[in-house]
C-alpha cells in the first residue's frame, strides 16, 4: 500500500533555545539551536536582539609630552601630536589595571601598545604607553598619558605564534609590565594631593645591583678604620657627598658608610649641610666588640625593595661607640630604610651570630635627610636632584633587639626580575614564565622561576626558586587563577602552582591538553576556561579536566579548518563579563565571538565583530565604583584611509540593556556605537545615485603594500567630524529582497561616506540600514511525524513564519525605520549558504514593509509549492534593523512529508 503525501507544520518553540556546536549541524538535538547569532542569553522567554556595545574610552596617544623624558615623555617631539597621525595609528594590544596609591586613592587605566602611523611609507614601530586616571590637575579624576618604551621594532600583535610576548600584572600598589625576551618594567603612583598623583617608572624593574656597603676609612696611607670625629680624612670609601655618579659601579645611589662615635663625641661633617644626626641622642651606646650590620633599601608605596647590602663588620676596642650610618639613596625608588645588625658576637657564638641579622628599625627616610645632591646621569650630562644624603644612628641594645624580626630570606637576588612573556602573583610570590634573553631567542627551557616566597616582594628572585618542566622547552604561555592555585598553560599541558607553608608546589598534568594562545583562558568562579584546537576545556582547582562540547564544532570545523588554523587560533581571546554573566571567545580573524550566558545557560554566537582583543578589566561605574567587565579593543578597520582626525582607537563593553549606551554617562544623551541598536541616524531609505567607485592603498601588518577597492557616497548621517568618527568601523547592510550584501565604513568626513566595496559597485538605489545588531536563528532539522522512520521520509518546505511579542521602538528616538523585516531561509545538511530564501510577502506578491509585528506573522515567507527536497533541512530566521525591540518566541514552517521510493514497495 502506498504512503499518501502529508500536510504538516513545523512548530518550534524558542522559550527556551540554546546553540549546540557540538557535533556538525546535522547531529543538533531537538530542543536545540545549530545556530544562535546576535541574541541576547541573559534572561529565557524568547530571543531578543542583543543590545550591542557601548564606547569605555579612547586612547590619547596623543596626549602624551613631547621632548621630556623625565615627565615620561617621549625624548623628543610627540610622534602624535602633529595633527596628521592620531587618528591613523592602530592599538595593536592593551591591558587593564587598577592599583592603590596612597591609602586610598584608586588609580586605573591601560597599558597599551601603539603602532606609528603609516605616512607616506609604512611605519613599523610601536611605542608602549599607559593612560591612567587619578587626580591630576582637579579633585575629579582625569586621565594622563606617559611612556614607558618609545621606538619598539616590533609589537607583537597579540601573540608570537601561540606563544606570550607580554602581560601585565598589578600587587596592588604596583603594575609591573612583563615582555619576553626584555626585563619587566615597574610602575606605581605617588598620592601627593587631591590635585596630584604623578607615576613613577622603573626599568628594568629589580632590586638592583648589592648596594654597596663599607667601614669609614681616615685619611692615612694606607687609609684604616677609624672613628668619625675631627677633621675628616681625605678617603671617605665610596661615598661622594659632591657627585654620586650612577655611572661609577664604585659609587652608585644606595651607597651606605657605616661609621662610629664614642659615647660623648659629636660625628665630623661629611658635607657643608652640617653634621646634623637627628637621633643621635637616643642612640644606643654599645659595648666594645664585633657586630654585623647591613641595610636594605624599601618603597612604602609600592612594596619594593632593594637586595640587602653585604654584611660588614664592625670592631672596636676600648670605649663604647654609638654606630651611624652615612648614606645616598635615589629618593625615586626608595623613601623607607630597613636597618639590621647582630648582637655583639663574641657574647653570642662567635661569626655564626653575624649571619643572624635583627631588625634595628624601619624608618622613613625623609626625616633624616642632610642635603639633596645633584646626581650625574652620564658624561657631560646635565645632573638632577632625586638622589638625598641621610645620616642615622643605631638605636636598640641587644637586650632589645633580640625580640625584633630576624632577616630569614636569602641575602643575594638577581639584579633584574626575569625576562618573560607571562607573569602572575600567587598570593605575594611573583610567577614568571616563558623567559628567554632576546624576543627571538626561541631555546629556552622553559622554566618558570617565582620570588622569594618568605617576604612580600615580587622583585626579588633567587637561584633556586624556579622550575622546569619535564618536557623541555615547554614555557608557560598564560596563568591564571584557579580556585586556590594558579595555573599555568602550555602550548603542551597545564601546570598547578600552589603556595604552601611559604614554599611553591609545582605539579604538571593533562599532557597533550595545552592551549592555543597566551589570551585564550578565562575564569568564572573557582573554573578556568580554556581553548585547545579540539574545543573548549575546563579546568578544576582539584586539578580535573572537563570537555565543554557546545562548540567544538566552531574550534574544530571553522576556526581551524585550514592551514592557518593553528595561527588563527593563537589569535583567540577570552574573557568574562560579571554584569552580563558572559563569557565570550572572539575570534578576530574570522570576526566572530561566541557568548556563553551562564545565567541562563543559553550559548551563541556574534558575527560581523570588528574588534581585535577581548580581556578582562575595569570600568568606572556611574557610582563611582570600579566594576569588572569584559573590554574589547576596536580599531579602525584600514587606519591608513582614515582622514577624519578626531577618530582614535577604543575600548568597548557589552551593553546590559538597550538602553545601556551613552558615554560619558553624564554629558552624552545619545551615542553612535558599534552594533548599537540605537544608532542616531537618518532614516532616508535609498543611497543617492551618485555614488564613485575607488581604491585606498594600504600597508598590512607585515609591512606589505597593499590597495583596497572603496566606494563613497553622500553622508546621509552625523555631518560633524567630532561626533561622526564613532561611525568609522560599522557595518553597513543591504535590506532590499533576498540581499545579504554587507560592508564596512572606512572613512567619514562632513560630507562622503567610505566603505569597502566589497560588493562590486551594487550599493546604488539599495536600502542600506546603518549598524544594526545582525540576528540569525537557524533550528535543528526538519523532524518526521512519530510514526515514520527518519531515513524513509523526505520533506519539502514551503513557507516559514515567526511569532512575535513585545515589538517596541527604541526609546529616546521613537523611530520606526523605513523597513523593518526579516529573512525566512531553509539550509540544508552542512552547507554554508541557504537553498532557499524569501522575505515575508504581501497577498499580491510584495514585499512587506514592516514586517516585525506582534503576534503570529499575518505575513509568510513562501518557498513555492514545489520547493526543495531533502531530509536534512534546517529552517532560518535572519534580521538586521535598527531601532527595534523585539522578542522572537517561535516559528513555524509549513510542508509536506512525502514517501520515499523504499516506502512505495508492496513487497
Amino acid at each position: 500500500m502506498q504512503v499518501p503525501e502529508t500536510d504538516v507544520t513545523w512548530t518550534y518553540s524558542l522559550l527556551n533555545a540554546t546553540e549546540s556546536k557540538a557535533t556538525a549541524r546535522t547531529g543538533t538535538p531537538l530542543g536545540a539551536m545549530a545556530e544562535l547569532v546576535g541574541v541576547n542569553g541573559s534572561n529565557n522567554g524568547g530571543l531578543m536582539p542583543f543590545p550591542g556595545f557601548r564606547e569605555m574610552y579612547r586612547f590619547t596617544p596623543d596626549a602624551a609630552l613631547g621632548s621630556s623624558a623625565a615627565t615620561y615623555g617621549f625624548i623628543g617631539a610627540n610622534p602624535y601630536q602633529n595633527g596628521t597621525t592620531a587618528h591613523k595609528c592602530k592599538v595593536v594590544d592593551f591591558w587593564s589595571f587598577s592599583v592603590i596609591a596612597g591609602t586610598s586613592t584608586r588609580v586605573w587605566g591601560f597599558v597599551y601598545i601603539v603602532r606609528r602611523a603609516n605616512v607616506g611609507s609604512c611605519n613599523d614601530f610601536y611605542d608602549l604607553m599607559i593612560d591612567y586616571n587619578a587626580p591630576n590637575g582637579t579633585t575629579t579624576p582625569s586621565w594622563k598619558t606617559i611612556v614607558l618604551v618609545e621606538s619598539m621594532p616590533d609589537g607583537g600583535m597579540l601573540s608570537n605564534v601561540g606563544k606570550s610576548v607580554m602581560s601585565v600584572e598589578t600587587t596592588g600598589r604596583a603594575v609591573y609590565v612583563f615582555r619576553s625576551g626584555s626585563a619587566p618594567i615597574a610602575v606605581y603612583f605617588k598620592y601627593g594631593s587631591p590635585t596630584s598623583t604623578p607615576a613613577s617608572v622603573i626599568n628594568p624593574a629589580g632590586p638592583g645591583v648589592k648596594i654597596k656597603a663599607s667601614m669609614y676609612l681616615n685619611g692615612a696611607s694606607p687609609p684604616v678604620e677609624d672613628d668619625l670625629t675631627g677633621t675628616p680624612g681625605t678617603v671617605i670609601g665610596h661615598l661622594n657627598a659632591s657627585f654620586p655618579d650612577p655611572t661609577n659601579v664604585a659609587n652608585p645611589p644606595g651607597s651606605v658608610i657605616f661609621s662610629r662615635v664614642t659615647g660623648t663625641a659629636t660625628p665630623s661633617s661629611i658635607v657643608t649641610a652640617g653634621s646634623v644626626v637627628y637621633n643621635l641622642a637616643t642612640a644606643s651606646v654599645n659595648l666594645a666588640g664585633s657586630y654585623s650590620l647591613a641595610v636594605q633599601f624599601e618603597d612604602s608605596k609600592s612594596g619594593r625593595k632593594s637586595q640587602l647590602s653585604a654584611n660588614v663588620d664592625m670592631t672596636f676596642t676600648g670605649a663604647d661607640r654609638r654606630i651611624i650610618i652615612d648614606g645616598t639613596y635615589d629618593t625615586v625608588r626608595f623613601d623607607t630604610l630597613n636597618i639590621y645588625r647582630s648582637v655583639r658576637t663574641s657574647n653570642a657564638g662567635g661569626a655564626f651570630a653575624g649571619g643572624i641579622l635583627q631588625l634595628d628599625a624601619s624608618v622613613a627616610l625623609s626625616p633624616y635627610h642632610v642635603a639633596n645632591l645633584p646626581m650625574r646621569t652620564g658624561q657631560g650630562q646635565p645632573t638632577y636632584t632625586n638622589v638625598a644624603l641621610f645620616r642615622y644612628a643605631y638605636q636598640l641594645k641587644d637586650a632589645a633587639l633580640v625580640m625584633q624580626d630576624v632577616f630569614l630570606d636569602k641575602p643575594s637576588y638577581s639584579t633584574t626580575m626575569p625576562k618573560g612573556g607571562a607573569g602572575a602573583l600567587l598570593d605575594g610570590t611573583m610567577l614568571v614564565g616563558n623567559i628567554s634573553e632576546s624576543a627571538s631567542d626561541l631555546t629556552g627551557t622553559g622554566e618558570t622561576r617565582w620570588s622569594a616566597s618568605g617576604v612580600d616582594s615580587p622583585e626579588l628572585f633567587t637561584a633556586l626558586g624556579q622550575y622546569n618542566p619535564s618536557s623541555v622547552g615547554d614555557a608557560v604561555t598564560c596563568f591564571k587563577r584557579t580556585g586556590q592555585v594558579m595555573t599555568g598553560f602550555t602550548r603542551n599541558g597545564v601546570q598547578f602552582f600552589n603556595k604552601q607553608g611559604g614554599y611553591v608546589r609545582v605539579l604538571a598534568a593533562h599532557q597533550g591538553y595545552g592551549i592555543t594562545g597566551p589570551y585564550a583562558a578565562a575564569t568564572v568562579g573557582p573554573v578556568t576556561y580554556y581553548l585547545n584546537y579540539r574545543g573548549l576545556k575546563a579546568v578544576y582547582p582539584d586539578g580535573r579536566l572537563d570537555d565543554v562540547q557546545s562548540i567544538n564544532q566552531v574550534v574544530s570545523a571553522e576556526w581551524y579548518a585550514d592551514a592557518t588554523g593553528s595561527q588563527e587560533l593563537s589569535k583567540v581571546s577570552m574573557a568574562f563579563d560579571p554584569a552580563t554573566l558572559c563569557l565570550y571567545i572572539l575570534n578576530p580573524t574570522r570576526e566572530a565571538a561566541v557568548q556563553m550566558w551562564f545565567a541562563t545557560g543559553v550559548v551563541s554566537e556574534l558575527q560581523d565583530m570588528s574588534f581585535n582583543k577581548v580581556t578582562s578589566g575595569w570600568y568606572a561605574d556611574s557610582d563611582g565604583q570600579l566594576v569588572p567587565r569584559a573590554l574589547f579593543l576596536f580599531n579602525a578597520p584600514y587606519p591608513d584611509g582614515v582622514t577624519n582626525t578626531y577618530f582614535r582607537p577604543a575600548v568597548f563593553m557589552p551593553s546590559r540593556t538597550y538602553n545601556d549606551k551613552q558615554y560619558p554617562e553624564t554629558n552624552i544623551t545619545t551615542q553612535v556605537s558599534m552594533l548599537d541598536a540605537n544608532a542616531v541616524r537618518n532614516p532616508s531609505a535609498y543611497v543617492p545615485d551618485d555614488s564613485i567607485a575607488g581604491e585606498i592603498n594600504w600597508y598590512d601588518s607585515t609591512c606589505t603594500f597593499q590597495s583596497l577597492d572603496i566606494i563613497t557616497w553622500p553622508n546621509l548621517f552625523d555631518t560633524t567630524l567630532a561626533t561622526n568618527y564613532r561611525l568609522i568601523g560599522m557595518w553597513v547592510y543591504h535590506a532590499s529582497q533576498g540581499s545579504s550584501l554587507r560592508s564596512r565604513i572606512i572613512d567619514i568626513t562632513t560630507t562622503r561616506v567610505t566603505i569597502t566595496n566589497d560588493n562590486a559597485g551594487s550599493w546604488q538605489e539599495q536600502y542600506v540600514i546603518l549598524d544594526p545588531v545582525y540576528m540569525k536563528v537557524m533550528t535543528a532539522a526538519l523532524r518526521m511525524t512519530e510514526d515514520k522512520v527518519e531515513e524513509f521520509v523526505v520533506k519539502q518546505p514551503t513557507s516559514l513564519g515567526v511569532v512575535l511579542t513585545d515589538v517596541a521602538y527604541t526609546s529616546g528616538t521613537n523611530l520606526r525605520p523605513v523597513t523593518d523585516g526579516w529573512v525566512g531561509s531553509i539550509y540544508r545538511e552542512n552547507e554554508e549558504a541557504p537553498v532557499l530564501a524569501a522575505y515575508p510577502t504581501n497577498p499580491n506578491g510584495t514585499q512587506v514593509t514592516h514586517a516585525m509585528i506582534r503576534g503570529d506573522s499575518p505575513n509568510w515567507a513562501g518557498f513555492g509549492k514545489h520547493g526543495i527536497l531533502g531530509q536534512w533541512l534546517f529552517p532560518c530566521f535572519e534580521t538586521f534593523i535598527a531601532n527595534v525591540r523585539f522578542r522572537l518566541v517561535g516559528l513555524q514552517v509549513k510542508g509536506r512529508m512525502l514517501p520515499t521510493d523504499r516506502t512505495r514497495r508492496t513487497y
